[in-house]
């Protein structure tokens, strides 16, 4: 498994990479981010089957440090940072917050969404946490 570092750096600096750039380009109008649910998941608050996720149940740095979900956290501070950055260079901002995105594999290892594919077709089923 990662590092927190090694999740959390490239996630954050990646992003705001990415948004810099757009801002020396003219004609960019509107970026949109392929974030994460795991950005609106942890925010500590109990969820109701009435509830809505709106951008008020953003997960929380510190309910992600101290599950250890390091993961949930990079993609929280990435979309912070996003969000920041583009207000303070008047970007107009869109973010989607798919709960699996599946595709080809970038990375030699397992990651969280193919590891729970995975273990359903095994028949694992986790506790929650």
């Amino acid at each position: 498994m990662a590092s927190t570092a090694e999740q959390i750096d490239p996630a954050v600096k990646g992003t705001l990479n990415v948004l810099k750039s757009c801002t020396k380009v003219q004609f960019v109008k509107r970026v949109t981010i392929t974030s994460s649910l795991a950005t609106m998941a942890f925010s500590g608050k109990p969820v109701t089957p009435d509830g809505v996720f709106d951008e008020t149940w953003y997960s929380n740095p510190k309910v992600c440090k101290k599950l250890k979900f390091w993961y949930m956290l990079a993609k929280t501070l990435a979309e912070e940072a996003a969000w920041r950055f583009a207000k303070e260079n008047s970007i107009n901002l869109v973010t989607l917050n798919p709960g699996y995105v599946i595709g080809l594999l970038l990375q030699p290892t397992l990651n969280e969404t193919m590891e729970m594919i995975l273990n359903l077709v095994n028949d694992i089923f986790p506790q929650p946490f």
